[in-house]
């Protein structure tokens, strides 16, 4: 391990693989410590339709990052990193195992630093700012602005798509204020890449493989039990406090909300369901199979529980 950096295990795999059960029991098991690095499960009140760990499951260790983003944010890659850093930070300095699991690839390879991170991080004082202009300013108006800022985005941007537009207005203006900020400190005498001091985390990755025809059954058994358990009631009242949040444009909340408004029988809305995370599950699959440097483990198989507890006691011993 590199000097200053904190060491973490990764257990990753898609939707229904037994992630959050395995990694409960290992977190109790080893004095360990959970964060999530799920992109979906980081909204609030929407415990049924992201899979959320139970609350036999969240009992065994604690549990950091589930609910704590609004559903009409946006949330990123970037924000991830900055919020699981603190996390982990403090998760070290109690003396444990910090613990990442979620199925978000994306957000484990930028954790890691092998994914490098695709736009600057805005913060809420940026994001606040652009939600009112684009509530006030019609799309052609954003559209100048951000060709008067970055012309080479607006290039890549459809001249009607305002999501992207005000996406690449929140990139660019963090750019522009990271810059300053950058300037500001080497006027001062700071020692350049001082903001970026924070020891970092030293990544071991563990990615559960499930038989495809095994995880299709999962799959079917899980959806059946979201809308068993509320998810229509939960995406409702979701709609009802935060309109047409971005967050209900998740997998399982369209299908929800098409059988509460009549749009679809609650048998096309469960199939609708089934179909789009199966497909999700397979893209994870395959991101995770490009990580080349990951720990590969049988998700069915008894020994793997043992394999886990053995990194993680590697990791925890060399601290």
């Amino acid at each position: 391990m590199r000097a200053g950096r904190i060491r973490a295990l990764a257990i990753c795999g898609p939707t229904a693989s037994g992630k959050s059960e395995l990694a409960s029991r290992l977190a109790q098991q080893v004095g360990g410590e959970i964060v999530n690095a799920d992109s979906r499960q980081v909204y609030a009140g929407m415990r049924i339709g992201t899979g959320w760990p139970s609350d036999e499951q969240s009992a065994r260790a604690p549990h950091h990052g589930y609910g704590t983003v609004a559903p009409d944010e946006r949330y990123s890659a970037g924000r991830f990193v900055e919020d699981a850093r603190a996390t982990i930070a403090q998760i070290a300095a109690r003396g444990n195992l910090p613990i990442i699991v979620g199925g978000t690839g994306f957000y484990v390879e930028a954790l890691a630093g092998s994914m490098p991170l695709d736009r600057p991080i805005a913060d809420d004082a940026l994001r606040e700012r652009l939600r009112r202009e684009a509530a006030i300013h019609p799309a052609p108006a954003l559209r100048q602005w951000l060709e008067a800022i970055a012309p080479s985005a607006a290039v890549r941007i459809a001249p009607g798509d305002r999501y992207r537009t005000v996406r690449a207005l929140e990139s660019a203006l963090a750019a522009r204020e990271q810059l300053e900020r950058r300037g500001e400190r080497a006027i001062a005498g700071d020692e350049p890449g001082a903001q970026d001091a924070w020891p970092g985390v030293e990544l071991t990755i563990a990615v559960l493989d499930v038989p495809r025809t095994v995880l299709d059954a999962r799959i079917a058994e899980r959806v059946h039990a979201m809308f068993a358990g509320g998810m229509v009631e939960e995406a409702a009242a979701i709609r009802l406090a935060y309109g047409d949040a971005p967050a209900l444009s998740g997998i399982g909340y369209a299908e929800a909300l098409a059988f509460a408004g009549g749009a679809a029988t609650r048998a096309e809305a469960l199939a609708a369901a089934i179909q789009r995370t199966r497909s999700y599950a397979k893209r994870q699959q395959t991101w995770f199979r490009r990580i080349a440097r990951a720990r590969r483990l049988d998700a069915l198989d008894a020994r793997t529980a043992l394999a886990l507890a053995e990194l993680a006691r590697g990791l925890k011993a060399t601290d």
